[in-house]
């Protein structure tokens, strides 16, 4: 097997008979660096691109960052406006309450 960089048109026909780089390094040692924002084209050659081994990459540049949360302002979080410490309070106390009327 080998990694044929070629264009568009020798990718979409399996030309291997011009490439524009040949990656192949033997041993399954073939790295091809996408450092390179464009569109990259890579066939195996000796009819193996016919079978369907042949790999069309789009490089793009890194999305930016995404913006912080605003920070809320006002008063400090306090527990009691959490939404479920409230009710757990007043359960509490009903179960408190029925506990001393039954003892």
């Amino acid at each position: 097997m080998n990694v044929l960089e070629v264009n568009k048109t020798d990718y979409e026909s399996c030309n291997a008979d011009h490439p524009l780089k040949n990656w192949t390094r033997g041993a399954g040692r073939d790295v091809v660096p996408l450092n390179v924002t464009r569109h990259f084209y890579f066939i195996s050659g000796k009819g193996f691109c016919y079978g369907g081994m042949k790999l069309a990459v789009r490089v793009e540049n890194m999305p930016p960052p995404p913006k912080a949360s605003p920070v809320k302002s006002g008063a400090p979080s306090s527990i009691l406006n959490r939404p479920y410490v409230l009710p757990a309070v007043f359960a509490i106390g009903a179960m408190w309450d029925a506990f001393v009327h039954f003892w």
